[in-house]
């Protein structure tokens, strides 16, 4: 994709969003932010961006934002296998073949490879997925792990202020964990514009697979005090999720995503982002930078 195209970014003011929108900008491409608010998009985004009020869930709004763009970047903001999510996606599919758009990508935002056993959460996005896939668009779809910007939800930083303790994730702890930068999505977004196939599926995850224990050690050199790795259970964490979301739905349906990722074999969750980092010939952010880096940016961000 050369720097005259323009992409449409989806939830542009939003944790995956973003690093699309600031992905983008560094390099040189003519960005539309589309977003259902606004003003939060006028607080957030540079002032010079091409900004659109549009809702995944209204086919017209879609077309209109897609109208004389060459590519478009999405997510689900609702849980898969939903009324909701089967709306928005064939809302994308249609505006996208309106638009004879030329690139559509696609992030499942959670881990959903085959390996993992079947359950709702997961086979929704499959779904999703096969759905897109087998569309006639040019499709490509990012499959990232665990996000590293989870870390700054407020009770977990909270718990490591208060109690030096860390939660999260619900998994065992000599679980090895390849997490996802956001921001490493956003510029691998970026990437797939131009160097992707058509029909691509690309395993997303930075470099430095850790333990919980291990996760610990670098937020305790962040936070300036010991931290120790003390996982919720799949129903405590479930219980968390239904608050935080006000929803026991999606408190049970997302927190057996984590039950899964614990079935998987030892190695099971560890991704070769190296090989990622050749495929895209890019640096990616290895774990321990990210968490010594980023972690004030996103509080100042998104609030914490």
């Amino acid at each position: 994709m050369d720097s005259s195209q323009k992409l449409a970014v989806f939830g542009a003011t939003g944790t995956q969003g973003h690093p699309v929108v600031d992905a983008a900008l560094a390099a040189g491409l003519s960005v539309r932010a589309i977003s259902r608010d606004q003003g939060k998009a006028a607080e957030c985004l540079p002032s010079s961006l091409d900004m659109f009020e549009g809702d995944l869930l209204n086919e017209a709004s879609v077309c209109t934002a897609l109208e004389g763009m060459d590519a478009a970047f999405f997510y689900l903001p609702v849980l898969p296998q939903t009324l909701e999510a089967d709306a928005m996606v064939n809302n994308m599919i249609s505006a996208a073949r309106a638009a004879k758009l030329g690139r559509l990508i696609f992030t499942t935002s959670a881990w959903c490879s085959n390996s993992m056993p079947s359950g709702h959460f997961v086979d929704g996005l499959r779904d999703m997925t096969d759905r897109l896939l087998a569309s006639d668009l040019d499709v490509v779809i990012l499959r990232p792990t665990l996000y590293l910007a989870n870390l700054v939800w407020p009770h977990i930083l909270r718990e490591i202020r208060e109690q030096g303790r860390l939660t999260y994730p619900p998994l065992s702890s000599e679980r090895r964990v390849s997490w996802t930068s956001t921001e490493d999505q956003g510029r691998l977004v970026i990437a797939a514009l131009q160097q992707a196939r058509t029909g691509e599926v690309i395993n997303v995850a930075s470099p430095e697979p850790v333990t919980g224990p291990e996760l610990c050690e670098m937020l305790s050199r962040v936070f300036g005090r010991e931290v120790h790795y003390a996982p919720q259970s799949v129903p405590e964490f479930a219980e968390t999720l239904s608050h935080m979301a006000q929803s026991a739905e999606v408190g049970r349906l997302v927190s057996a995503l984590y039950e899964g990722i614990d079935e998987l074999p030892d190695d099971g969750f560890v991704i070769d982002a190296h090989g990622l980092e050749r495929r895209f010939n890019m640096r990616l952010t290895p774990t321990s930078k990210w968490i010594q880096e980023s972690i004030g940016t996103l509080l100042n961000r998104f609030g914490g």
